[in-house]
């Protein structure tokens, strides 16, 4: 390993962490009221995502995993403190049963995969309203920090040692997402 490899990683983390700054921003701000069961969700998915990883034979692309992790973590707990809402939609229950899913296939099979795949399904399916809201309404989305966990996801991907599912479906994935929604919501404000 060399150096590089973290030295991209850490920076990799620190800009999925501090993703959070504008988001907070926005939070206290009011213009931004964030579903505590979706995030709450997103940590549990990253959470599995984590120890699937560690189980499998973890790369450096598991700190910008581990960061995203500490933001949701921090909007869970603005959210605890007032400044979110709770909504049980049909997104959260395929979310939260394909989590459950994940962690039995996973301790079923020895095979920490599933549980990766699994949570990545249920990740799939709970990104879908943000993505769909976030084409109707480009201004409801604030693109920095969407766009700061593209950039982490990326420098994740280069500092992995390990180029396996089990280190790079989260990592591409949050690359993906991230990216469509920072693309989405700054189409949104050129054209507005």
């Amino acid at each position: 390993m060399s150096d590089w490899h973290l030295i991209l990683a850490i920076a990799g983390g620190l800009l999925a962490f501090a993703s959070i700054i504008p988001y907070v921003y926005d939070i206290l701000r009011g213009t931004t009221r964030p579903n505590v069961v979706s995030y709450a969700l997103w940590a549990v998915l990253l959470f599995v995502a984590i120890l699937g990883q560690l189980t499998s034979g973890a790369s450096w692309s598991l700190v910008f995993v581990l960061g995203n992790l500490g933001a949701m973590i921090i909007v869970i707990g603005f959210c605890l403190a007032g400044y979110g809402y709770k909504k049980y939609g049909k997104t959260e229950w395929i979310c939260g049963i394909l989590a459950i899913f994940a962690v039995i296939a996973w301790q079923a099979t020895n095979e920490p995969l599933y549980a990766i795949v699994f949570a990545f399904v249920a990740d799939f399916f709970a990104t879908i309203p943000t993505i769909v809201k976030t084409y109707r309404e480009p201004k409801s989305e604030l693109p920095l920090g969407w766009a700061m966990v593209a950039c982490g996801a990326l420098l994740g991907i280069i500092a992995s040692t390990k180029f396996d599912l089990a280190n790079m479906l989260f990592p591409v994935w949050a690359l993906i997402v991230n990216s469509t929604v920072t693309v989405l919501a700054l189409r949104g404000r050129r054209f507005m």
